[in-house]
């Protein structure tokens, strides 16, 4: 199976009720007619917070998320997703789920809590093997252990599926149950006798293995289309 994952940029001129909208009403039926096994949709829903624990893009997103049991048809969904007429960057990725949650609540429903999206990329000091053994090896652990995190879905970028999108390594989701997991950086990050040194620890390590100076972050509600 192979899965797809298309970033579609709000135009400053639309807001965020219309940009929900146009996803469900247009874009979900056309994705639907082609039978995904599985499709997902997160967007810029959430009202941002005045204070998080990572500097937040303010601008709108969406993430459409499909899973295709063909492995020749990035175009049609290409094709789908460009139909808005809007911004659009495309993927093929390698998913893994470190940590999963248990679905309990039916398809279509916002999933409880919230998602912190991580689009980065690699330090250019590294090449690929390494920055893999940094984020799996050793970042992912850290994440765990440290993050109140319900559940942590990392895609590798394998290639572009859509002309002209940014030369990204990964992206990554990060659920937590409750808002305040991400704008309290105490509960973030492990506590309040701990919640400064791993502070350091987890930016000394991002600072490590990742290109912070075109890191984006932003919070999502999660949406499964079809699961």
């Amino acid at each position: 199976m192979t899965k797809y994952i298309f970033l579609i940029h709000s135009p400053e001129a639309v807001d965020r009720a219309a940009f929900k909208s146009r996803l469900f009403d247009t874009l979900v039926p056309r994705l639907l007619a082609l039978d995904p096994q599985k499709l997902k949709l997160d967007l810029t829903e959430p009202k941002l917070p005045r204070f998080a624990v990572m500097p937040l893009k303010r601008t709108g997103l969406a993430m459409i998320s499909i899973w295709d049991g063909w492995d020749d048809r990035a175009h049609q969904w290409q094709s789908e997703v460009a139909g808005l007429d809007w911004k659009v960057f495309g993927y093929q990725v390698a998913e893994s789920t470190p940590v999963a949650y248990r679905k309990d609540w039916k398809d279509g429903e916002a999933s409880p809590g919230m998602v912190m999206l991580t689009i980065m990329k690699r330090n250019a000091r590294l090449h690929h093997k390494q920055f893999m053994d940094e984020w799996f090896g050793h970042h992912t652990p850290m994440a765990v252990r440290i993050h109140p995190l319900w559940n942590y879905i990392r895609n590798v970028v394998e290639s572009a599926v859509v002309e002209g999108s940014p030369a990204f390594d990964g992206i990554v989701e990060e659920h937590v149950r409750a808002r305040r997991d991400v704008t309290n950086p105490v509960r973030y990050f492990g506590g309040l006798l701990h919640f400064i040194p791993n502070m350091i620890r987890v930016g000394l390590h991002a600072n490590k293995f990742l290109d912070l100076s075109v890191i984006e972050n932003y919070l999502l509600t999660e949406y499964h289309i079809r699961s």
